[in-house]
């Protein structure tokens, strides 16, 4: 449940919201879904939100981070949920076994340092990755009509098998053994009583994927302000790595899914045009040999 919302998700108005209502389906996914009537929803990059007009709060669907079983759920239930920086949901009541490898329960705590409830259910998928459901609201707020929505959504879940992109393999070739690479910078001088002024900056980010199925991340920063006689300089690199792979999204174009040893995930939506790569609509360079091949053993 990483990345559940932040407060200002939780009190933003509705006129931030898409008008999608019905049945939302997620053919490469397997997994598809009602809007209850009175919500409308919209897709987020942690999941699917919903909200009402006359509702306070939030509907949100999250997708797991592996196939959990039944007594997996149970277990991350009773741990709670603890995000730091003042989130922190725990199980507040009995936890019900709702049938068909699903659970749910009231849980209570903050979110972003607020008081929060929220009403849970965890979904077990026989082919694949399940979904929490939570409807939430500030404590105030909340009440048993809560678990009704949650309840309302995940009685029209309906998973199967899901359907194959036919070029996800191919994907998974070309991407093996490459580093991608994303570099940005500006430079404004000027002259100034004390002679040139100005500032700037660069930025860089390297992925290496390797044939092995593991990644090596690298990123830094350097930036200038001030004379000519005076700077602000900040360097950050971060060698984690982790597992990579190439995944179907939702809307069928192939993702890049890195999973860090750290247990964050980041995902990358991948297209190709004009003979460029884009990752989430951003050029990077791909290259394989010489001084900007991969670092893989």
């Amino acid at each position: 449940m990483k990345k559940l919302l932040t407060l200002f998700l939780l009190l933003s108005g509705f006129a931030s919201f898409g008008q999608v209502t019905g049945e939302i389906d997620y053919k490469y996914l397997g997994v598809s879904f009602t809007i209850p009537e009175g919500w409308m929803g919209q897709e987020a990059e942690m999941g699917y939100l919903m909200a009402s007009n006359s509702v306070p709060g939030l509907i949100l669907l999250l997708p797991h981070d592996q196939q959990y079983n039944l007594e997996q759920l149970k277990t991350q239930a009773q741990a709670g949920l603890n995000e730091g920086n003042g989130t922190y949901l725990q199980l507040s009541g009995p936890l019900a076994d709702l049938g068909n490898g699903s659970i749910g329960g009231t849980f209570a705590g903050t979110l972003e340092q607020q008081p929060a409830k929220a009403y849970i259910i965890g979904m077990c998928n026989p082919y694949g990755k399940g979904l929490s459901i939570i409807a939430v609201t500030t404590s105030d707020q909340f009440n048993g009509n809560y678990e009704t929505y949650a309840k309302a959504v995940k009685n029209s879940v309906k998973f199967r098998k899901p359907e194959a992109r036919e070029d996800i393999g191919e994907w998974k070739e070309w991407m093996k053994n490459v580093k991608l690479t994303y570099m940005e910078s500006y430079n404004s001088i000027s002259p100034g009583v004390d002679g040139m002024t100005g500032g700037g900056y660069s930025l860089s980010k390297e992925i290496d994927l390797c044939g092995a199925g593991y990644f090596i991340y690298y990123g830094s920063s350097n930036i200038s302000t001030g004379s000519d006689n005076s700077s602000a300089y900040s360097n950050s690199r971060d060698n984690g790595s982790g597992k990579w792979d190439i995944q179907t999204g939702p809307d069928g174009n192939p993702v890049l899914v890195l999973n860090f040893n750290t247990g964050e995930t980041a995902s990358y939506t991948l297209t190709y045009a004009d003979k460029k790569l884009y990752l989430n609509g951003t050029r990077y360079f791909r290259t394989t040999d010489g001084e900007y091949a991969p670092n893989c053993k």
